[in-house]
């Protein structure tokens, strides 16, 4: 009896939410829209920020964000990393020994992304300012001081 109740529960919300897509055509996969890369000396974090269908964007809050990670794995395939938070907006990343040092000095050589990014932030501790970059599907090649 409560499996009937609970398919039909679930067809209802998928109908009321119907109409939410206005006839417009979605993508079919979520995309990542924004990356910050906050080094710190040969680790740095990443901030992946990614927009989803209105459809899938319910999947995600009812059923978690266990099923990003594949999405995630693939775009950052190149990288020794661990999860921190993940969420239905952005995933932070902790990567490791993504820079070699020498003398004080870092340097970040260039790593292919899986995936295009729409625009990427590079923070070194060295500046005030980010590096913006648009489109890329790679990391760009980064120089800083600790």
């Amino acid at each position: 009896m409560r499996k009937p109740v609970l398919a039909l529960f679930i067809l209802l919300i998928l109908a009321l939410l119907l109409p939410l897509t206005s006839g417009v055509p979605e993508r079919r996969n979520f995309e990542l829209t924004r990356a910050s890369i906050i080094f710190d000396k040969t680790d740095a974090t990443i901030t992946v920020n990614y927009e989803f269908p209105k459809l899938m964007k319910l999947y995600i809050l009812l059923l978690g964000s266990k099923s990003i990670e594949p999405k995630i794995k693939e775009a950052f395939l190149d990288f020794d990393y661990d999860i921190i938070k993940m969420n239905h907006e952005q995933a932070i990343l902790r990567v490791k020994n993504v820079s070699r040092s020498s003398q004080g000095y870092y340097l970040h050589e260039s790593r292919k992304l899986g995936t295009s990014i729409n625009t990427v932030y590079i923070y070194t501790p060295d500046s005030r300012t980010a590096k913006q970059y648009s489109n890329i599907n790679s990391t760009p090649n980064t120089f800083y001081r600790a």
